[in-house]
């Protein structure tokens, strides 16, 4: 896979949950099995604008090169963004918090880590060519 795609890919995730969490938020919290008061709709929607920033960030680098000094350092915030994510999420579906669709939610977290963590290490072989 080139970075490019995996780029389009956070970018899909990103814009498609970005946009449930601001337009259903309801539907989307009853998914994972989370109930919702006005106050909690309002800051998934916060969630959902975060998302779409990441999106817009990832659209845009989706052309860049590789070797560019720039990817390192997003791949780096985003691994770390990812990391919290996982943590957070783990945390809250240990303690009983949302249903087993939450893991997904996991899954998906420990994946853009992965996924983030080999491209950092093609960024740093396209810089050395």
């Amino acid at each position: 896979m080139k970075l490019s795609t995996f780029a389009m890919i956070v970018t899909i995730l990103a814009a498609v949950f970005g946009l449930a969490f601001i337009l259903i938020p309801a539907q989307v919290a009853t998914f994972y099995g989370v109930s919702q008061v006005p106050a909690g709709l309002w800051v998934t929607r916060y969630f959902g604008a975060s998302l779409l920033f990441i999106a817009m960030i990832y659209w845009s680098y989706s052309h860049v090169s590789p070797a560019a000094k720039s990817w390192p350092k997003l791949l780096i915030f985003s691994i770390i963004y990812d990391a919290i994510q996982l943590i957070l999420t783990t945390m809250a579906l240990l303690s009983g918090v949302g249903n087993s669709n939450g893991w997904s939610s996991v899954v998906l977290y420990a994946l853009l880590i992965i996924g983030s963590l080999y491209f950092l290490g093609e960024c740093k072989k396209a810089r050395a060519n």
